[in-house]
């Protein structure tokens, strides 16, 4: 058998080897078999972004061939974006413990054991000294989480919150809040205060989501991202895998997200951080080709979102965080500290970015502040 393909493959003539050659039409058809990834990423190069995915074509491109969906989210990022800028963000809590609600995977909810006390809100002082010394270490973007269900009866603290989002956006830095749920009326309040976006993460799909929370519907939580989008503020809003949920459900998440009136600005994509004392304490970890497969699935889903690879990457190597940027995350959470789970340090983002030749994303305040990156990106990436 070795000798009759060596004989085979000897004796053919260079005309023979051609994708058009009769003698080889039926070789190529199977060696060429398009992928749902293949074939989503270039309609999307041909046409542009879509919103209308159904949930089987989801499925399709997040069931492709792990190697195929990679190359083929990598494709995809190189053409909406510089392929080799990072977003970095900095999350602070500043508002720990003592949240009412039952997620299933927070270690701030009053109703389990975990450790974590409850805090009240940060003065403005230690709020703005954080955000200086995110700025100094890198991140363009500051992140502010309260762990609080809603802002319902929450005037003062939320008054005092829009006072911290004008001076950290004074200090040439974007800013983002996640406080729970908010009305029509503190979203806009939010936007007339600088803030650049507003983070609520859907966690799941919404067959999966009453496994993990039931204190806020899903729908609750559309409509507070209706808030924040019909304000003029980017919407940030991801999911955890890890929960315990089936690959249907995470197709479901990012079929959620992949179907709104606008994609979101930015998809966080988070592997659970199990902690000790919550119902999902003994989940196992989440691995680096699930985490690849979200991301991937969600870039080509998604074209022009930045692709946070969040919560859970202090498990992942340097190599493996690598494989992720290469499928299409273009963002990151850097400091020590993830509300109250552990993070990267940004000495460690720092020797990476070096390593993989990765840059800072600069900051962006204005749609025409952004169109001009945008451009500059997508003649980069073709270059």
């Amino acid at each position: 058998m070795l000798f009759a393909r060596s004989f085979f493959w000897s004796h053919l003539k260079p005309s023979d080897i051609c994708r058009h050659s009769p003698r080889f039409s039926s070789l190529f058809s199977s060696l060429s078999a398009s992928s749902a990834a293949s074939i989503e990423a270039e309609r999307l190069l041909r046409d542009g972004p879509r919103n209308d995915w159904t949930r089987q074509q989801i499925r399709d491109i997040y069931d492709s061939p792990l190697l195929d969906l990679l190359f083929h989210g990598a494709q995809v990022h190189r053409h909406a974006h510089n392929f080799r800028e990072v977003q970095q963000c900095t999350l602070l809590s500043i508002k720990t413990g003592g949240c009412s609600e039952d997620c299933s995977y927070c270690p701030q909810s009053s109703r389990y054991d975990t450790g974590v006390k409850a805090q009240k809100l940060m003065t403005k002082d230690v709020v703005l000294e954080a955000a200086k010394k995110a700025k100094e270490a890198g991140s363009t973007r500051f992140c502010m989480g309260a762990a609080w269900r809603d802002t319902i009866g929450r005037k003062t603290n939320f008054n005092q919150i829009l006072d911290y989002v004008k001076e950290i956006r004074e200090m040439g830095m974007e800013v983002c809040c996640t406080l729970g749920m908010i009305e029509k009326q503190q979203a806009i309040d939010l936007k007339k205060a600088g803030l650049t976006a507003y983070n609520h993460n859907l966690d799941t799909s919404r067959e999966y989501y009453p496994n993990i929370i039931t204190t806020r519907s899903y729908d609750e939580r559309l409509k507070t991202l209706e808030f924040v989008r019909d304000a003029g503020i980017n919407v940030c809003s991801g999911g955890i895998i890890g929960l315990g949920e089936a690959e249907e459900d995470r197709v479901g998440l990012l079929h959620t997200l992949a179907t709104l009136p606008t994609h979101p600005e930015s998809v966080p994509i988070n592997a659970l951080v199990a902690v000790k004392g919550t119902p999902l304490q003994d989940q196992k970890p989440v691995e680096i080709w699930e985490m690849i497969r979200m991301i991937a699935t969600a870039r080509i889903t998604m074209p022009k979102a930045m692709v946070r690879l969040s919560a859970g990457r202090v498990k992942f190597s340097v190599p493996e965080q690598a494989l992720c940027f290469l499928a299409g995350a273009n963002s990151i959470f850097t400091g020590e500290k993830l509300l109250t789970t552990p993070n990267n340090d940004f000495d460690a983002d720092q020797l990476m970015f070096k390593m993989l030749g990765l840059i800072p994303k600069a900051p962006s305040f204005t749609e025409d502040a952004e169109k001009a990156p945008e451009e500059e990106s997508l003649q980069e990436a073709a270059s």
